[in-house]
Formats: structure tokens, C-alpha cells, sequence
């Protein structure tokens, strides 16, 4: 029996597209938590220049890397609307996860990459923890970097996303944006 330090944790990110960076996050929730739900937000939103991909296309890039792994019965991926109301939006969150799947335990952590996107669910969740980007020992990125290597052609952007998610990307941007 493995022990875990929270029993169910949250994570929030738009993954536009999901890289290595939200995989470091997920792979550190999954070593840490018993249930992991991952919240995509921006559902709303699709084939803009910052969120050029759909829900769906998230989904499965997520899927894609975790399918196959023995914790994945223990990840849950859910997408959300923005509400457009910053102050309201831990309170939201956590209604909408107890209303949408009340077998869920309520979230005990919140995972978060910046202080600024952790401050929503301080007072919600009875745990914070920052998962630090600037890490020196891995790579910095982000969606913004990677959308812009894709729009420019950069071949870098392989090397953020993961393998399993290569020919999705490229299918989704070379169909959708008419680049790579």
C-alpha cells in the first residue's frame, strides 16, 4: 500500500498545448496524492491565437501520456468555463467539482506554478504547493513559448512537448493554422 501526503489534489491549467512543464506537475501530484484532478480550463475558448485548442485535443494530449501508466486510474481530467470573476474563482471551482462528482473527496491541495494563480484557493483548500518553474536542473517553458515556435515553424517546440503528443500537435496546427 503506497502512502500517499494528500488524499485528493487539484490542479488548474489551460494547457495551450499541455508540455513537459504541466507533465512535471501532474508526475509530482501523482507521486503525492491518491486522487488527482486535472481542470482545463478556458473551455469556452478554441482557435484563438491563446487558446488555439479545443478541449478535446487537450484531453487526449493528457491522455496520451498517462493512459498507460498504472496511476492513471487515479487521475481525472475535467474542463471548466471561465467566470470571469477573480475573487469568486477557488469558490467556484470547488462547486462545481462537489456538484459535478460528489464521490470526490474535497480537494486537500492545491497545486499551483505561481503564487499569483495559488492565491484563488488560499482559505479554500487546506493545502498550497508551489511547484517551482524556475527549477535550473529543467527546462523553462511555456504554452506561450511553445504556440509561438509553433507559429514560427521553430522545431524546438519537440522538445517540450512530449513524443506521444508529436503528430497530434502537428495534425491539430498543420490543419487548424495551416503552419509546420
Amino acid at each position: 500500500m503506497v502512502d500517499f501526503r494528500y488524499k485528493h489534489g487539484l490542479a488548474i491549467m489551460r494547457a495551450q498545448p499541455f508540455h513537459i512543464g504541466h507533465q512535471k506537475l501532474v508526475d509530482q501530484m501523482l507521486t503525492a496524492c491518491e486522487r488527482v484532478t486535472l481542470a482545463l480550463g478556458s473551455i469556452q475558448e478554441q482557435g484563438t491565437e491563446r487558446n488555439p485548442l479545443n478541449y478535446t485535443t487537450r484531453k487526449k494530449m493528457i491522455q496520451n501520456i498517462y493512459r498507460s501508466r498504472p496511476e492513471y486510474d487515479r487521475l481525472k481530467i475535467i474542463g471548466l468555463f471561465d467566470i470571469n470573476n477573480p475573487a469568486e474563482w477557488g469558490t467556484f471551482v470547488l462547486d462545481f467539482i462537489h456538484e459535478s462528482f460528489p464521490s470526490l473527496p474535497s480537494p486537500d491541495v492545491y497545486y499551483a506554478g505561481s503564487a499569483y494563480d495559488a492565491h484563488w484557493f488560499k482559505g479554500c483548500v487546506p493545502h498550497i504547493e508551489l511547484v517551482d518553474r524556475t527549477d535550473q536542473s529543467f527546462p523553462f517553458v511555456t504554452g506561450s513559448m511553445v504556440r509561438d515556435m509553433l507559429k514560427f515553424g521553430d522545431p524546438r517546440w519537440k522538445n517540450f512537448i512530449a513524443p506521444e503528443n508529436h503528430q497530434l500537435v502537428e495534425e491539430y496546427f498543420s490543419k487548424k493554422k495551416g503552419i509546420i
